[in-house]
């Protein structure tokens, strides 16, 4: 008996050692990289127009270049700098900087661009030590609806709520969704990723970055037919207009341990597990046989039921005829509804009876598996399907599968989850 005890805790031990080594050599896959933020640059733009008055213009860049060095390089789109490459270099007079501070700017000069890709690449008199080049990955197909964080600096958020300050690196905005399609435009062949990560004027130019804190692409524009669908140009897209000016770059490289070594442990974690059981099940055996049998199986506890429902996805799904049974999901964070596309991420036509330009926002409680409906102090009211009218500006929590309006009936939200 006492050898089958040791043998037991020497397997034991085996499997533990498995089991460690797996998890220190898996790749650790962790919320948005707050490191992504020492990377990214406001980027101001102006030039004359035909009356000689000045014109000015902002959006988003990150630096590129080998990882540990200080960088010179700026990845942007071309159309954040267009207007200075049409009228600036045509009339004379533009002026190309970025802001590190609301103090702190610094001349930028335009390297390179690809109009049919929107890809520009600018450049600093010196390497800078106030950011850090952040490092370029290419996505693939096995990575739809994985989550992705955009990046950059919307003038809708500075003309929406006037910040003491809104050009440091702290002042970037990052909002989360997930990899819907990766397709090719037709006309210029440019790879696109797809995400239902909200962009807005500003936007443009900044990094598309998955959990690593690697960008995969750059945020580029919104869908003219669906206000929840934006794109962004391929990594691959920069790498080639980085190679073809020989701009050094860093690429971000998957830390850990190959897929067949990853197979090994498992299976032999497994064999062990297997023959743990064999020895304790052979010496439990006779004890076992002599007392009562136990309950069938214990139903799942709270906990259990939680991290089931914590898997599932928060969904608003309009009703609205204009909408087509629109779907929404919702990323940690609380998404706004109403006729104002700048802010709101389910956007009312123009008009809409009943519908605010900022009317109510919603957010999900995973704790508390609740829906969170907040009024915005809108003219005509939101209201629960029994036509009680949500207090302005007091939270009101409801279970998923309730339903609120804007206004009118018409425009009914369902609040799911799934």
């Amino acid at each position: 008996m006492k050898r089958f005890c040791k043998m037991a805790a020497a397997l034991k031990l085996t499997l533990l050692a498995a089991i460690m080594t797996l998890m220190m050599a898996a790749p650790a896959f962790a919320a948005f990289n707050q490191s992504v933020l020492d990377g990214v640059i406001l980027i101001y733009s102006g030039a004359p127009d035909s009356s000689g008055n000045m014109q000015y213009w902002r959006g988003t860049g990150f630096f590129v270049g080998e990882e540990g060095q200080n960088p010179q390089y700026i990845v942007t789109n071309c159309h954040v700098v267009e207007e200075y490459i049409l009228a600036g270099e045509a009339l004379g007079g533009g002026v190309l900087y970025v802001m590190f501070d609301a103090d702190d700017q610094q001349e930028a000069y335009l390297v390179a661009y690809d109009y049919a890709k929107d890809v520009a690449i600018l450049k600093l008199a010196q390497p800078t030590d106030k950011r850090v080049p952040l490092l370029l990955r290419e996505a693939g197909e096995e990575e739809l609806g994985s989550e992705v964080y955009a990046v950059g600096y919307p003038l809708a958020a500075d003309v929406t709520v006037q910040a003491v300050t809104s050009a440091s690196k702290g002042d970037a905005t990052v909002t989360t969704g997930s990899i819907g399609r990766f397709l090719t435009e037709s006309g210029t062949g440019r790879a696109l990723i797809q995400t239902d990560a909200a962009l807005s004027g500003g936007n443009s130019g900044g990094p598309l970055v998955d959990g690593n804190g690697a960008v995969i692409g750059i945020s580029t524009a919104g869908s003219k037919l669906d206000q929840n669908l934006f794109y962004a140009v391929s990594s691959s897209e920069v790498q080639f207009l980085l190679d073809r000016n020989n701009i050094p770059y860093g690429l971000y490289a998957e830390s850990g341990t190959p897929a067949a070594l990853y197979a090994g442990i498992g299976a032999g974690a497994v064999v062990v597990l297997v023959i743990i059981v064999l020895v304790i099940g052979k010496k439990k055996k006779a004890s076992a046989a002599a007392k009562a049998p136990e309950a069938a199986a214990a139903p799942a506890s709270a906990a259990d039921e939680e991290k089931k429902a914590s898997q599932k996805t928060a969904l608003l799904r309009s009703m609205a005829p204009q909408h087509g049974g629109m779907i929404v999901q919702l990323h940690h964070q609380p998404v706004q509804i109403g006729r104002d596309p700048a802010t709101c991420r389910l956007v009312y036509q123009d008009g809409t009876p009943g519908v605010s330009s900022r009317h109510c926002q919603v957010y999900f409680d995973e704790q508390e598996q609740m829906f969170v409906v907040t009024d915005l102090n809108s003219t005509y009211g939101t209201f629960l399907m029994n036509g009680q009218r949500i207090a302005p500006n007091t939270p009101v929590k409801l279970p998923p599968h309730s339903s609120i309006y804007l206004g009118e009936a018409d425009n009914t939200i369902y609040l799911e989850i799934e």
